[in-house]
């Protein structure tokens, strides 16, 4: 049975930099293992810069533009009534103007123009961790870098501006949505937001973070706390223990 690893926590906390390094080690161990880190367009569960289109609107699309229509079919997520098309890779596009700017304006998740109603955001992603879960292979650790909180929930505050209970309910959709499928949530948390996201801004050659941002996260973080009352999981400080946080994560993997 194949295994799903949720790595969660705000922004900074290194989520990113610890999926690739258990990533590394697993396969080290001989182990069949993969990694979605920020910004992966081919993350099969989370989205970056993707189309909305109801499915009879996706079929008009592919009869008005025949000369994309391979394009198009091959950059296509499933979501149920819904298709989601993948339009950039990471700052790459994927697809020429004008269609390019069409595709924008019907962005699903990232800063939409015109965010779709929050139901139909939700059955979305519920149709696509479905058809995940349902064609997994065996024997393989997928880690996710903040596919089930981190993101979902950053788009639900800043386009719907979701309340905890709304929010909740969504987590759990998912969770739900993944049927029997064997998954682990390892949240990584600091001592200190502000000095976190200070020191990754100035490591990444940013600008200090502002107090809204700073307020932002600190109102993040009590989403999260929300959300895994609800939610098996294991929690780790990772300030100034950050070998021994992946030594013990790497143990419950294995």
């Amino acid at each position: 049975m194949a295994k799903l690893i949720f790595l969660e926590g705000i922004s900074s906390v290194g989520k990113s930099t610890m999926a690739r390094s258990l990533c590394k080690d697993l396969q080290t161990n001989g182990l069949s293992a993969k990694a979605y880190v920020e910004f992966d367009y081919t993350n099969p569960i989370d989205f970056y810069c993707v189309a909305y289109y109801p499915t009879e609107e996706y079929e008009t699309l592919l009869a008005e533009n025949p000369e994309y229509e391979t394009a198009i079919r091959a950059n296509t997520i499933d979501a149920g009534k819904a298709r989601l098309i993948h339009y950039f890779d990471e700052d790459t596009p994927l697809f020429e103007e004008p269609l390019l700017s069409v595709f924008m304006e019907r962005e699903f998740c990232y800063n939409p123009r015109n965010p779709v109603a929050l139901e139909k955001y939700s059955d979305a992603y519920v149709a696509v961790w479905k058809n995940f879960a349902a064609n997994l292979a065996d024997n393989e650790i997928i880690i996710f870098d903040g596919s089930l909180l981190h993101h979902p929930l950053n788009d639900m505050i800043r386009n719907y501006s979701a309340t905890k209970e709304s929010a909740h309910r969504h987590i759990q959709m998912l969770l739900t949505a993944l049927g029997g499928t064997d998954y682990a949530v390892y949240y990584l948390q600091t001592g200190d937001i502000k000095k976190q996201l200070t020191t990754a801004h100035l490591n990444r050659g940013q600008q200090p973070p502002d107090e809204t941002e700073i307020s932002f996260w600190q109102n993040r973080f009590d989403y999260d706390l929300l959300m895994l009352k609800s939610i098996e999981h294991r929690s780790f400080v990772i300030d100034n223990q950050w070998e021994s946080v992946e030594k013990e994560i790497l143990k419950a993997v294995r």
